[in-house]
């Protein structure tokens, strides 16, 4: 960090705006010297998750609209950049990040967006501001590739009508799955990288791995929250499950929580996720482990960032197929319980129109969990969902667990 930009940093806690580092940022890209601008982002990106974050992150936002209302293709590109730079979660306003690129700027100039390190929420968002304002954002080849991939990895949710080879987990002696319960993650949404690799390719191996770990101290603070469940959302929440219950010998945990203040930016990492959920007095996590249990099995669960489609086609998954001894619901009855599910864990009133709940369900972040407590069976009916507002203010979670 040069000393010009500490020098602009230090008066951002002490004024009641940005105006120091906009006009050195505008003179600099007036310049020519985006270098000091992509400096000067990393600088409050850093910082914005840090004490007194806000006036940072308020700086960042005003420096990326700065950035972004520049000419060509160019600026696009050093504004894909600035938003590499912040910690995940920091700044989940992908509507708003679209229409600040998009504003006055032929879909050609956008092609950074497809194929530098942007996060998909904001490519889809940006795809179907084009779309609306009639443009034909298919045409630029960056676009097209990423749209090509996008369709074939991860179908529409009203067409993903394709299941891939899932199965729920095989518990071995010791209680540990010995195969993995979910399909590939593919890309990640954050940077655009592929993270599949080697065996893990296919699914996601041997979650409750670090189920098995003692629970560790919260990593961020756990603001106050309400549980405001009432019969009808836990319904709702649970229709991928149901028959599980009803068929066989099954149980459900749906629950909603309302946190009065946001949780931290970190919240959206699984490994900060998952040191506050045993504080949140879900069954699923602290059911009293029996005494043969007890010393190999944790409340702390294992937690795994998803995306919706996932989440989607695993409810679809076990709501299609039933619990252990039936409740197989078949195809067009599993998508309905899918869909009813997945809304209501997003928070979409009822009724909705599918369009609806995956553009609400688009903003979310998704997270697949292992309990390590004695309330899942560990037998091969296991699920676990989590789904996090994008202003981290709502958590929805829904575990169910069903034996032979």
């Amino acid at each position: 960090m040069t000393a010009r930009v500490q020098s602009l940093l230090a008066q951002l806690p002490h004024r009641p705006d940005a105006a120091p580092v906009l006009v050195a940022a505008g003179a600099a890209l007036a310049a020519g010297d985006g270098a000091f601008v992509g400096g000067l982002g990393s600088a409050l990106a850093a910082r914005s998750a840090g004490p007194g974050g806000a006036a940072y992150l308020g700086a960042f936002r005003e420096l990326f609209d700065l950035v972004a209302a520049g000419p060509g293709p160019g600026a696009v590109g050093l504004a894909v950049e600035l938003l590499a730079m912040l910690p995940p979660g920091a700044w989940r306003d992908f509507r708003g990040q679209a229409a600040a690129l998009a504003a006055d700027r032929p879909a050609a100039d956008l092609a950074a967006v497809f194929s530098g390190p942007a996060s998909d929420h904001l490519r889809i968002r940006l795809f179907r501001l084009l779309e609306l304002r009639g443009a034909d954002p298919a045409g630029v080849p960056a676009i097209a590739a990423w749209r090509t991939y996008r369709e074939r990895e991860y179908p529409p949710l009203h067409l993903a009508t394709h299941l891939p080879e899932l199965t729920l987990p095989r518990y071995g002696g010791n209680g540990r799955a010995s195969e993995a319960w979910w399909p590939a993650p593919g890309p990640d949404s954050r940077s655009g990288s592929d993270s599949r690799s080697g065996s893990d390719s296919n699914c996601l191996s041997r979650l409750p791995a670090t189920a098995t770990a003692p629970a560790a101290k919260p990593a961020v603070a756990l603001p106050p929250f309400a549980d405001v469940t009432e019969n009808s959302l836990a319904t709702a929440l649970g229709s991928a499950t149901a028959a599980w219950s009803e068929y066989s010998n099954g149980r459900t945990e749906a629950r909603v929580f309302h946190f009065r203040s946001p949780l931290a930016p970190a919240a959206t990492e699984p490994s900060v996720l998952r040191t506050l959920l045993p504080s949140m007095g879900l069954d699923c996590l602290t059911a009293d482990a029996s005494p043969r249990r007890r010393s190999r099995l944790s409340p702390a669960p294992a937690v795994e960032a998803r995306d919706a489609e996932r989440v989607w086609l695993l409810l679809h998954w076990a709501a299609t197929n039933g619990g252990a001894y039936g409740g197989a619901l078949g195809e067009a009855p599993g998508r309905a319980a899918a869909w009813r599910s997945l809304a209501a864990l997003a928070g979409c009133p009822d009724p909705v129109t599918t369009d609806e709940v995956e553009l609400a369900a688009d903003e979310y972040s998704w997270f697949a969990f292992a309990g390590g407590s004695s309330w899942f069976d560990q037998v091969a009916w296991d699920l676990g969902v989590l789904a996090l507002s994008p202003d981290r203010s709502r958590l929805a979670v829904l575990a169910a667990t069903d034996t032979d």
